[in-house]
């Protein structure tokens, strides 16, 4: 297997909004999202990753991209995302918040999410502004009912790659879910100090 990474930024991720959406709207529908991805509403949230120090990075195999990362200062996502930090001892302009590090099932396992990240690390670092990268992950009890015999939480990727909980930092959103239900659901922040290479 030959994996192209490419680094997408600016006017290159607008080029890119079709595929991602798609990609995005696949991988979600499946736990622990379940979610009932809109075309409309994934490109209007992708086009924040156009913004100045965003960016996407695609994973390819023979010209299909079969998995992603991406990435965008905190302080240029959404409200939900920025008030969980208030009172926190890290400040919203030194957090770089990792969007999602996702791939089509028969790519996962393999170490390709631990290089994807890795590049994030080395945009983020590029940028010279930011001392943190930040993620989200959605908090379903263990006893849920679609969760998969096989499931790996994401929580072990985390731990493993460096990143610790932030006990009482936490977002709640609310989506539809496969079965055309809206849902809240609480998101758990998650961080890791950069280190200079």
């Amino acid at each position: 297997m030959v994996i192209k990474e490419e680094l997408l930024t600016g006017a290159a991720v607008e080029a890119a909004l079709e595929t991602l959406a798609s990609l995005r709207i696949t991988i979600f529908r499946e736990y622990p999202y379940l979610y009932d991805g809109q075309r409309e509403e994934e490109l209007s949230y992708l086009r924040l990753y156009t913004a100045a120090d965003a960016c996407i990075i695609t994973a390819s195999d023979s010209g299909a991209v079969v998995g992603a990362a991406s990435g965008i200062p905190l302080c240029r996502e959404q409200q939900e995302m920025l008030e969980p930090f208030n009172g926190t001892a890290y400040p919203l302009d030194e957090l770089y918040y990792v969007g999602e590090v996702l791939f089509l099932p028969a790519y996962r396992n393999c170490g390709l999410g631990v290089r994807l990240l890795e590049r994030v690390e080395e945009y983020v670092r590029t940028c010279g502004k930011y001392r943190y990268v930040t993620c989200a992950t959605i908090v379903r009890p263990d006893n849920h009912p679609l969760r998969p015999e096989n499931y790996v939480p994401i929580e072990r990727f985390l731990d493993r790659t460096g990143f610790i909980k932030l006990h009482g930092v936490a977002t709640r959103f609310t989506w539809k879910e496969n079965d055309g239900t809206k849902r809240e659901h609480p998101m758990q922040f998650w961080v890791k100090e950069l280190r200079c290479r």
